[in-house]
């Protein structure tokens, strides 16, 4: 499916990205007509799921919109202060459909978080629950207490 991939330099529609070229939409429309998918479908190798990350006093927190999976078809890891949250949503039933509308992405995704403050690996706990994914991460408090002196040489 190279018809709907889009150009090098500019993201496609399911990329997360915040803007919207209207060359690519343009593309993509003409394409879906042309090769008699609906209108709206991309299929790409990967999507991102909606995700929100908060902090509060004692913990970050991802929370991850992504219906349609069980517990154990995620994988998270941690690994040099990144969070990596990957899967595979499937689609529901197989079998030939003549969609009129395709917008629920299915297939293989992954978000990567390079975390803003210090976690401790120890305590991270990830709960799917309603749709969401939330994973809390606890803080580690700054390494560092009080002043430090520093001299000069």
């Amino acid at each position: 499916m190279a018809d709907s991939a889009a150009p090098p330099n500019r993201p496609s529609r399911g990329s997360g990205s915040l803007t919207v070229h209207l060359a690519d939409e343009l593309d993509v429309y003409f394409n879906e007509v042309a090769h008699g998918r609906p209108v709206g479908f991309v299929a790409s190798p990967k999507w991102k799921p909606r995700t929100d990350v908060w902090e509060t006093d004692d913990e970050l927190v991802v929370h991850m919109d992504i219906a349609g999976m069980r517990a154990e078809d995620f994988q998270v890891q941690f690994t040099d202060g990144i969070l990596t949250v990957s899967g595979e949503r499937r689609a529901p039933q197989p079998g030939k459909r003549h969609y009129h509308a395709m917008e629920v992405q299915v297939g293989p995704f992954e978000r990567r978080f390079r975390l803003p403050v210090v976690v401790d690996p120890t305590t991270i706990r990830a709960a799917y629950e309603h749709g969401f994914l939330e994973i809390r991460l606890v803080k580690q408090p700054p390494r560092s207490s009080g002043a430090h002196s520093v001299r000069v040489t």
